[in-house]
């Protein structure tokens, strides 16, 4: 019952509040090298729950991620800090530098995993909330204690991410003239 009371007293505040956004995006992680005699490989797919802050034109992100690997799931917390480089109209090119810690959910007792990552995105935002992004990045992942049970406890891969989302909160004076109020 507090957890519900928790979660509606969340959901209330961050409806009235501005500069926020929620968005969903699906993963994909072709990689390109690994611990070990590393190549090429697959590194599955996954999706990602995102909040983010405005903080003028810059933001701040985090989100829960899970992920399909061939050996199992992974899960993850992911807090970053996205840089606006360039921005007209509804269009907007940024970079996000982040950090993830999780956990592989494999065996008895899930492991610790890392990773740092780096992802530019080009994002259109529509006059009435939505928006839609496309990144592709690089990302380093690595679960120290997964060398017990393996060779492979490091890889690099290429994140691509197609997501689309919301923006919450109070309409703004801008929203509203598009709409006609």
């Amino acid at each position: 019952m507090k957890l519900l009371f928790y979660f509606l007293l969340m959901f209330c505040s961050i409806a009235t509040l501005e500069a926020q956004q929620i968005g969903l995006h699906l993963k994909s992680f072709p990689g390109v090298a690994y611990s070990g005699d590393g190549g090429g490989f697959y590194g599955g797919g996954g999706f990602e729950l995102q909040y983010q802050h405005e903080l003028g034109k810059n933001r701040v992100r985090a989100a829960l991620e899970y992920r399909m690997v061939d050996w199992g799931n992974q899960t993850g917390l992911n807090l970053g800090y996205n840089i606006a480089y360039w921005q007209k109209k509804e269009w907007r090119v940024s970079g996000t530098s982040g950090l993830q810690l999780g956990l592989a959910l494999f065996r008895e007792k899930p492991l610790f995993a890392w990773a740092l990552e780096y992802t530019p995105e080009i994002e259109w935002q529509s006059a009435k909330r939505f928006f839609a992004n496309l990144s592709l990045g690089v990302r380093y992942t690595n679960s120290p204690p997964y060398k017990n049970f393996g060779a492979i406890n490091s890889v690099f891969e290429i994140p691509i991410t197609i997501g689309f989302g919301f923006k919450l909160g109070k309409k703004t004076k801008e929203v509203e003239r598009s709409e006609g109020y």
